[in-house]
């Protein structure tokens, strides 16, 4: 992600520790879905042309029935199921690959590819008990009048019927499907008031957040936007920039236009107009973005 800020490799050990394909592959299919949806909105914002929503589309769906038909080839070495996806995506339909990771992260991939999986569990583990507990019924309707001992302490109790016993345990199941509806609603009502009382210290955030070359992805959606370059490659220049300016130890609205031309030579001085925090959140103006007047409007909303 960041090769243009580090020259070496990670250590073999670090590769191994960060490596989570071995698991995460089961995401492959809400990763795809997710992939889709986000090419739809660049596409329906404008952010990439209809041909490439149309490559990025079909290689999906190529590398899905590749993953599905166990052709495809997991790779330890690009970490994660994003990652693996991505590659394969751009070894199809090459640069129009690189446009699709505009406008989101790897920890939104995360985020949504979990929270999609988790529903699609909640909602199969509730369709296997909606089966569980017919079966139940159906066993308490037949021996309503059939009787059976009770037990307490692994000892013979009172009598009770079949149907009664049948249908303890169908309650107890669903409770338990009450529980996946619960964890699909993935609310937590004693937090409120929690948040009611935060008080932000808005210096103390203000200065954090112009740590850290934290206006990097800024420099990396100006240069898809205004030079036309996939992000994948603009995140590889933004990175060089990065470890310029690391080394210099200044941030990256410090280093000299020259300085920004010897990486990437059609970079213009509009580029530090988007190089500052404010700057930063007044240009998140998308549906539901950080950009105050979207705030306001969401609040209003």
């Amino acid at each position: 992600m960041w090769g243009g800020r580090f020259a070496d490799r990670p250590d073999a050990i670090m590769e191994e520790i960060n490596a989570s394909i071995g698991f995460d592959r089961r995401l492959a299919d809400e990763d795809i879905r997710g992939s889709q949806a986000h090419a739809a909105m660049l596409a329906a914002c404008g952010i990439i042309s209809d041909e490439d929503h149309r490559a990025i589309s079909q290689g999906l769906e190529t590398v899905r029935g590749e993953i599905e038909s166990g052709a495809f080839a997991f790779r330890r070495d690009l970490e994660d199921i994003h990652m693996n996806i991505e590659n394969r995506l751009r070894e199809l339909i090459g640069a129009p690959a690189g446009r699709l990771h505009t406008a989101r992260s790897r920890n939104d991939q995360v985020a949504t590819d979990f929270r999609l999986w988790v529903k699609g569990q909640c909602e199969a583990a509730t369709a296997a008990l909606d089966a569980l507990i017919a079966a139940l019924v159906d066993q308490a309707e037949a021996g309503a009048e059939t009787v059976m001992p009770g037990f307490t302490h692994l000892q013979v109790a009172q009598p009770v019927t079949w149907g009664h016993h049948m249908l303890a345990y169908a309650e107890m199941f669903a409770r338990d499907r009450a529980r996946f509806a619960d964890a699909r609603a993935l609310a937590l009502a004693a937090m409120t008031g929690m948040v009611a009382d935060m008080q932000p210290n808005v210096a103390r955030l203000r200065e954090a957040a112009a740590q850290g070359f934290s206006t990097a992805t800024d420099l990396a959606d100006w240069l898809v936007r205004e030079l036309g370059m996939p992000f994948r490659d603009a995140h590889h220049v933004t990175g060089s920039l990065v470890k310029i300016a690391e080394d210099r130890g200044c941030d990256l609205a410090d280093l000299s236009l020259e300085t920004m031309q010897s990486v990437e030579g059609r970079i213009t001085q509009a580029v530090y107009d988007v190089l500052t925090v404010e700057a930063s959140v007044r240009s998140r103006v998308s549906y539901g973005g950080t950009a105050p007047v979207r705030v306001g409007e969401q609040v209003a909303g």
